[in-house]
C-alpha cells in the first residue's frame, strides 16, 4: 500500500510532529506516498492544466517553434522524437514542456552560460504563461513547505536544506501522453516511460490516469494510480543521499494503458552550486558527495540529444562527474536489479 499523508497543518506547523512522523515513515518505507490537503488551490491547476493541453492540441508545426534545443536555456518543447539514453528498450509516447525559475535576461548565470538559469521559453499563447507559472509558484512553496518538515524528519537544524533553494534549478514538466491505438502492460515492450528513478530531491506529481507504478520493498511493482485531489511524492536521488539512504530513490514508471494521460511532475531541487552530501550519521558509506547542478546535467544529458552535442563539442564532460563514480545509485535494498543505471526524469 501506498501511504496517504494528511498536510493540513503544513501551512502552519511544517515541523509538526504527528506530521514530521507521518511523512518520515512514508519515505523511509515506501520513498513513495500521496498527499491531500496539500493547499493548491484547484482553480491553480486547473488553469495550468487547461493551457498546457491547449498547447499540445496545437500543430507539431507550431509547438516545434519553442523546441527546447533551440532555447537560450533549458526550457521549452521536447518532441516525441527526443530520445534519451536509456537502459531499457521500452516505447516512449510522449511529448513534454519544461520550465524552471524565471529569471531575467540580465541573471550573471544565465549570461554564464548555465542553463538551468535566466528567462523561460513561453508560447505565444494568450494566459499560457500566467497560468503555468502560477502553478510553478504554488508547487514550489509547498515544495519548501515540506522541505522543513524533511528538515526536521531528519533532525537537521531549520533551514539547513532551504537555505540551498535560494535559486534553486526546480523544474516543472508538463507530460502529454496521446490516447493511441497500443494498450499493453509488457513494460519492455510497450511502457510510455521506462524504469527510472529522479534526480532531484524529491518530486511532486499531479496526474490524470493510471499507468504510474513504483516498486515496493519486495522489488514488487504497485500501482500508483490518481486519488482525487492528491498529489503524488516520491523521493529523488539527491534525499537519498542527504538521508544518508535512509529515503530510498525508488523506480517507478509509467505503463501504457492506450488513453490519453497527462501529469505535472515538479521536480524540487537547490541552489547549482549546493553541496550535496549524508547530512545524518550513516554506515552507508558508497553515497558521496556531489554538487547539485553537476549531478543535475550530467543525467539530463542523457535524456536530451542536444545537451549530449553541445557538452561533447564543449568538452565539458571531462569536468563533470562520471555517473558510475559518484556512486550514488548502489548502496540500498530498495535499488530494483534490473535498472542498469539512470534513465529519465519524467513521470
Amino acid at each position: 500500500m501506498i501511504p496517504v499523508i494528511d498536510l493540513s497543518i503544513v501551512r502552519r506547523y511544517p515541523n509538526d510532529a504527528t506530521l514530521v512522523k507521518s511523512l518520515d515513515a512514508a519515505l523511509t518505507q515506501t520513498g513513495f506516498c500521496y498527499l491531500k490537503n496539500h493547499g493548491i488551490a484547484p482553480e491553480i491547476i486547473a488553469a495550468a492544466q487547461a493551457a498546457s493541453l491547449h498547447f499540445f492540441s496545437l500543430s507539431e508545426k507550431y509547438k516545434s517553434q519553442y523546441d527546447i534545443a533551440s532555447a537560450p536555456r533549458h526550457s521549452g518543447y521536447v518532441g516525441f522524437s527526443e530520445n534519451g539514453l536509456y537502459a531499457d528498450e521500452a516505447m516512449r509516447l510522449y511529448e513534454a514542456y519544461d520550465i524552471g525559475l524565471e529569471l531575467s535576461a540580465s541573471d550573471q548565470d544565465f549570461l554564464a552560460g548555465n542553463i538551468f538559469y535566466g528567462p523561460n521559453t513561453w508560447p505565444d499563447l494568450l494566459g499560457f504563461k500566467k497560468a503555468v507559472y502560477s502553478y510553478y509558484e504554488a508547487i514550489s512553496y509547498l515544495a519548501k513547505l515540506l522541505t522543513h518538515t524533511i528538515e526536521a524528519a531528519l533532525n537537521l537544524r531549520v533551514n539547513t536544506l532551504t537555505n540551498m533553494m535560494q535559486k534553486p534549478t526546480a523544474q516543472l514538466r508538463l507530460i502529454h501522453y496521446p490516447e493511441n491505438q497500443i494498450s499493453c502492460r509488457d513494460p519492455q515492450s510497450h511502457s510510455m516511460m521506462g524504469a527510472h528513478t529522479d534526480y532531484e530531491f524529491f518530486t511532486l506529481l499531479y496526474q490524470t490516469m493510471p499507468g504510474l507504478q513504483t516498486v515496493n520493498v519486495k522489488g514488487e511493482w504497485l500501482d500508483a494510480p490518481p486519488l482525487p485531489d492528491t498529489l503524488v511524492m516520491n523521493v529523488g536521488d539527491m534525499a537519498e543521499v542527504i538521508s544518508g539512504g535512509r529515503y530510498r530513490s525508488n523506480p517507478h514508471r509509467v505503463l501504457n494503458t492506450g488513453k490519453e494521460r497527462f501529469s505535472m511532475p515538479f521536480f524540487a531541487a537547490f541552489d547549482y552550486l549546493s553541496e550535496i552530501r549524508p547530512m545524518i550519521a550513516t554506515s552507508n558509506h558508497g553515497l558521496q558527495r556531489v554538487i547539485a547542478g553537476e549531478h543535475l546535467l550530467q543525467q539530463v544529458s542523457q535524456d536530451f540529444s542536444y545537451l549530449r552535442m553541445s557538452i561533447q563539442k564543449s568538452g565539458i564532460e571531462k569536468t563533470l562527474p562520471v555517473v558510475s563514480d559518484i556512486n550514488l545509485f548502489q548502496a540500498t535494498p530498495m535499488r530494483n536489479p534490473f535498472l542498469k543505471g539512470k534513465t529519465s526524469w519524467t513521470n
